[in-house]
């Protein structure tokens, strides 16, 4: 079974890959530059979802806290000091700048609204701005088996409000859709129809394992937690008077991504691969094109 490592100290590039692929989930806490990205991101939700965003969903609609979101994402994403800051916590926690691309910080919203009940969500419903995501590898859309996830909480989780993760499931195929979907169909479509396209967002699980099999990790604000983009994981569905807000990133080293390291691939099927979605951290540079 994968580990849980709570790791106050910078971490080798090396050491962390090799465990990450392993399946292990990390948690740095206690690194200043992780609280500096942290509070660099307060002051965009609370620039667009007012000065209590965990609360907006008591004052608006979700239509509106929508397009909020959306407004929220893409300030986050043009954001020069929110990029120098997502390197600066990265290489702070171990991370190597010159040997490693990321594919952008995004900003996450749930509303509460979203309350499904205790079961894992099997779907994005509800406006896709700030709907759960159903459970799902990343590498099922990206098939870059070298990604690394990075999440971390904005504001403070529970474990009714957090991300969760299916451990037992790392090394065990599940059901998926992932042969039927297209990163470049859902680019085609995303362009034509705008953020709310009738097309699914990432492969999702068919035959997803029970919600009892889910391991809720609830970081505190200015932990930053990694783990392999093979791990299954899911929102947990909103079931408090809170939104959730959260943050979250992929990345990939070069090298290992060339050699053919990283996690084992036991049950995707995704037709490309999005190599194009990462740029390397110190300057930019394209990991490749899409295959």
């Amino acid at each position: 079974m994968p580990a849980v490592d709570l790791h106050s100290s910078a971490m080798a590039e090396g050491e962390r890959n090799r465990r990450i692929y392993a399946g292990d989930i990390i948690i740095f806490r206690g690194f200043p530059a992780v609280g500096d990205l942290i509070e660099r991101l307060r002051g965009h939700c609370r620039d667009h979802l007012g000065d209590d965003p965990e609360r907006v969903h008591e004052r608006k609609t979700e239509a509106w806290i929508s397009t909020a979101a959306d407004a929220l994402r893409r300030a986050v994403r043009d954001d020069p000091e929110v990029d120098a800051a997502v390197v600066t916590a990265l290489a702070a926690v171990g991370v190597d700048p010159d040997a490693t691309c990321g594919d952008g910080l995004k900003q996450r919203v749930q509303v509460a609204s979203n309350a499904g009940g205790s079961q894992m969500a099997s779907s994005c419903s509800g406006s896709r701005a700030v709907s759960p995501l159903g459970a799902h590898r990343d590498t099922w859309g990206s098939n870059v088996m070298a990604q690394t996830n990075w999440w971390a909480p904005v504001y403070p989780v529970t474990p009714e409000r957090t991300i969760a993760l299916f451990p037992a499931w790392f090394e065990r195929p599940v059901a998926n859709d992932s042969a039927g979907w297209d990163f470049r169909e859902l680019v085609r479509r995303l362009r034509e129809e705008g953020p709310e396209a009738d097309y699914p967002l990432l492969p999702l699980a068919t035959e997803p394992p029970a919600g009892s099999e889910a391991m809720p990790i609830s970081p505190e604000v200015g932990d930053l937690m990694c783990f392999s983009g093979a791990h299954l994981h899911a929102s947990v569905p909103n079931t408090t008077g809170r939104t959730r807000l959260s943050c979250e990133l992929r990345t990939v080293n070069a090298s290992d991504a060339a050699a053919g390291n990283g996690a084992t691939n036991v049950d995707g099927r995704a037709v490309r691969t999005t190599w194009q979605l990462f740029r390397r951290l110190a300057d930019g540079e394209r990991l490749g094109a899409m295959a």
